[in-house]
């Protein structure tokens, strides 16, 4: 295991920004995990838990150590229809490979960019599906003890977008591994919208079902490797019904989605931030997309800076017209 010294994380974000690491491991196991974790305690450094850099934003140099994850393995359990990946592998590469096994669930959940170790955290969704449906155990590393815990279902209290992991105590652990529960069992999920427009057949297939799922993301979502991008930089925004009515008054054509909460509704950001003028916007150095309102991307010369004041302009003036709150999606460092 090889510590590095002020390590260049340009190539370890998808935004492609500068930004420099005063510490720099990867660790491909977890006896360098805790040798990285023992490291920063010795030297009393901030630890940032790094994989593809997919769902983050630096906005300044990182002054602690960078832990980058490149811990692999996949074992498949053919009597329970259970996979268990190691937190290193790449999250659309692990939905392939269950495709071709025959083992459903994931498909709508394609071409989300990252590691698989990001995804319980994050609690990925797409096209109607979110990962927590699926989720059989996480095991993660108590920063503190260094000891292996494991997280059932319930304990990893998933929400849109969060789970334990992603709030206060979750900070203290790492996850090195899940276990999905997939079926053999075809059942399509095409309840969302978009998706069920651009499927031919009304019965469409697992291949089908994965084929359209990621042409609509590459129509709409630029490559990373091409235009620096994290995705969608905001959550959607769950408001009350009270909140929508009030709305629905000067916006009646406001687009919404059912939440599973009798009192609420999810509003989708895209359509807030494109009715706010930004789509296609570009501010310094730092834009909007002109596929997709929610995606800032860096044309090339961006800072982590310029990028966040872009986003700060426009929740600013969504919250202006709309009265609505705009949450980073992307995590800001």
């Amino acid at each position: 295991m090889e510590i590095h010294q002020k390590f260049d994380l340009k190539e370890y974000n998808t935004f492609g920004v500068a930004a420099t690491a005063a510490h720099f491991v990867h660790i491909y196991n977890e006896t360098d995990l805790r040798s990285a974790l023992n490291y920063a305690s010795r030297f009393n450094l901030s630890v940032l838990i790094l994989g593809m850099g997919s769902n983050l934003l630096f906005t300044r140099d990182f002054n602690g150590l960078v832990i980058q994850i490149a811990w692999r393995g996949i074992e498949w359990s053919e009597d329970f229809d259970r996979v268990t990946v190691s937190c290193g592998e790449n999250w659309h590469d692990l939905v392939i490979q269950c495709l071709n096994k025959g083992l459903h669930g994931i498909e709508n959940l394609a071409l989300i960019p990252g590691n698989v170790g990001a995804a319980p955290i994050q609690n990925i969704g797409a096209y109607g599906v979110e990962l927590s449906e699926f989720i059989y155990e996480v095991k993660a590393l108590d920063k503190r003890t260094g000891e292996i815990t494991k997280f059932d279902n319930k304990r990893c209290e998933f929400t849109y977008r969060g789970s334990f992991f992603k709030g206060e105590g979750g900070e203290h652990f790492v996850v090195t591994e899940i276990t999905l529960q997939l079926t053999r069992t075809w059942k399509p999920n095409i309840n969302y919208e978009a998706l069920r427009k651009a499927l031919t057949s009304e019965k469409p297939s697992p291949q089908q079902v994965f084929d359209t799922v990621c042409n609509i993301r590459q129509s709409k979502l630029p490559d990373p490797g091409k235009l620096g991008n994290a995705g969608s930089f905001f959550k959607n925004p769950v408001i009350s019904h009270e909140k929508l009515t009030s709305l629905q008054e000067i916006f009646a054509n406001i687009p919404v989605f059912d939440t599973g909460k009798s009192n609420f509704v999810k509003v989708p950001a895209a359509w807030l931030v494109e009715k706010a003028g930004w789509k296609g916007r570009r501010r310094g150095n730092a834009a909007v997309s002109t596929n997709h309102a929610l995606v800032l991307v860096n044309p090339g010369k961006a800072s982590g800076q310029d990028i966040l004041a872009l986003a700060q302009d426009i929740s600013s003036s969504v919250q202006e017209k709309f009265g609505i709150t705009l949450e980073p999606e992307v995590r800001l460092i």
